[in-house]
C-alpha cells in the first residue's frame, strides 16, 4: 500500500490536481456561468488562467529542481512527456498573452475580437488536451520505470491504468462542453460594453 500512496504522490501530485482543476474550471467558466455578465466572467476566466500558469510555474521549477538536485542528476528534457508538457506550457502563455490582449484591451475593435474568438478556443481547447497527453504519457513512463512486474498486473499498475482511464473521460468530458453550442452562453445587449465603459 505503501507504494501505491509514493507512487500517486509522484506521478499525480497535487501541484498537477491544482492546475487541471482550475484549467478546467476556468476553460467552462462561460458554461457553468451563464447568467453571469460577461465582463465579470472575463475577468475571472482571465484570474484563474494566471492562477494555473503560476502553479505550472511552480509545478515546473519543482521537476527541474527535483532532477538537478538529484545525486547523481537525473537529465531534463529527453521525454517525450517533457516535450509536449513544454510545449504546453508555452502554448498556453501564448494563449494567455493573446486572449488578455484581445479581450481585455479596451481599446480593439470588436470585429478583431470576433475573427480571434474561433481561434483562441482551437488553441485553448488544443492545449487542454495536449496537457491530457502529457499527463497520460507521465503516468505511464512512471509506472514502467517505477512499478516492478507492471507487465503483471499488480495493484499499483492498475491503479496507473485506471487513473489514465479517468484522465481521458474526464478529457472527452471537457471538451464536449465547451464543443456543443447548447452550452454556450448567450450574448446580451450589455456585453458590447465589456470591459470598456461605452454605451
Amino acid at each position: 500500500m505503501l507504494m501505491v500512496q509514493k507512487l500517486i504522490l509522484e506521478a499525480y501530485d497535487d501541484r498537477t490536481q491544482k492546475n487541471f482543476f482550475f484549467l478546467i474550471l476556468a476553460m467552462l467558466m462561460y458554461r457553468i456561468q451563464r447568467n453571469v455578465r460577461k465582463r465579470l466572467l472575463k475577468l475571472i476566466h482571465t484570474g484563474l488562467m494566471l492562477l494555473t500558469i503560476l502553479l505550472t510555474i511552480i509545478a515546473l521549477i519543482a521537476v527541474f529542481d527535483s532532477h538537478n538536485l538529484k545525486i547523481p542528476p537525473i537529465p531534463n528534457m529527453y521525454t517525450l512527456h517533457s516535450w509536449i508538457g513544454l510545449t504546453c506550457v508555452i502554448l498556453f502563455c501564448f494563449q494567455l498573452l493573446a486572449g488578455c490582449i484581445t479581450f481585455l484591451y479596451p481599446g480593439l475593435h470588436d470585429s478583431l475580437r470576433a475573427s480571434y474568438m474561433p481561434i483562441h478556443i482551437y488553441f485553448g481547447v488544443a492545449t487542454f488536451i495536449g496537457s491530457i497527453a502529457t499527463c497520460l504519457i507521465g503516468l505511464n513512463e512512471k509506472a514502467i520505470f517505477s512499478i516492478k512486474d507492471y507487465d503483471n498486473f499488480v495493484s499499483e499498475g492498475i491503479l496507473v491504468n485506471t487513473i489514465g482511464i479517468f484522465l481521458i473521460i474526464f478529457g472527452a468530458l471537457a471538451v464536449y462542453l465547451v464543443s456543443q453550442e447548447q452550452y454556450k452562453r448567450q450574448s446580451r445587449p450589455e456585453d458590447s460594453v465589456l470591459l470598456t465603459n461605452k454605451s
